[in-house]
C-alpha cells in the first residue's frame, strides 16, 4: 500500500491533509454546498477556521504557547481540490488572489514569512516542519483524480472575502488556464480562548 505512488504523496500532506481528503471523498453533492467551486472537471473546497479550530489543532501537537500566539495574527483558510482532467492541473497558491468585499488585495503569508517569525522566536525545528506539512503545497503538479489539501494564511480581513484561484494545466503549463471563484468567505476575529487563558 505505502508503494502506492498517490499513497506516499497524501502522507507527505500530515494529518490535516489526510483528513482533510477524507472529508472530499464524503462530501455531498458539491454544488449544493457553500465554500465549494466545482467546474473544469474540477472541484475544490475552501472554509475559513475558527481561532479555536486552529489553536486546538496545533495545540493537540504540542506547539509552544509563542508559535499559537502568532496564529492569533492570521487566518486559516483550509483548502482542498480533486481533479478528473485528463491532463496535470498546477498548484500554484502564490497565483491566487484573494480579495475583500472592496475588492482590494489581501496579503497571503507564506512560507518565506513564516519561517522568518519562526526564526524571530526560535520555534522548535519538530513543530516548524509539522507545521509545513499542513501548509499547501508552494507548488505541485496534480495528476488526474489526485486530492490535495492544506491551508493558506492571510492577513485577517474586517469582513467577507473571496478567494480567485488560477491553475496552469498540461505537463508543461501550456494548456488552457482554469479560472475560478469562491465568494463569502469570513473569517472570525483572531482571538484564541486556549492562547489568551479565558477558556471556561
Amino acid at each position: 500500500m505505502l508503494g502506492n505512488p498517490m499513497m506516499k504523496r497524501c502522507i507527505g500532506m500530515g494529518a490535516l491533509g489526510l483528513a482533510l481528503l477524507s472529508a472530499v471523498a464524503v462530501a455531498a453533492d458539491p454544488a449544493s454546498e457553500s465554500g465549494v467551486y466545482t467546474g473544469h472537471d474540477l472541484v475544490v473546497h475552501a472554509q475559513a477556521r475558527t481561532p479555536d479550530q486552529t489553536t486546538a489543532f496545533y495545540l493537540g501537537r504540542g506547539f509552544p504557547a509563542a508559535m499559537l500566539k502568532e496564529f492569533n495574527q492570521s487566518c486559516f483558510v483550509t483548502v482542498s481540490m480533486r481533479h478528473t482532467r485528463p491532463d496535470v492541473v498546477w498548484l500554484e497558491p502564490a497565483r491566487w488572489r484573494l480579495r475583500d468585499a472592496n475588492g482590494r488585495i489581501i496579503e497571503r503569508r507564506d512560507r518565506h514569512y513564516w519561517n522568518r517569525v519562526w526564526k524571530a522566536i526560535n520555534a522548535p525545528h519538530a513543530s516548524r516542519a509539522t507545521f509545513g506539512w499542513t501548509q499547501l503545497p508552494e507548488s505541485r503538479d496534480l495528476q488526474p483524480d489526485e486530492p490535495v489539501g492544506g491551508n493558506i494564511t492571510i492577513v485577517p480581513p474586517t469582513g467577507p472575502f473571496s478567494l480567485e484561484f488560477r491553475f496552469a494545466t498540461g505537463k508543461n503549463k501550456t494548456g488552457p488556464e482554469i479560472v475560478g471563484r469562491i465568494e463569502g468567505l469570513v473569517c472570525q476575529a483572531q482571538e484564541s480562548d486556549m492562547v489568551t487563558g479565558n477558556a471556561p
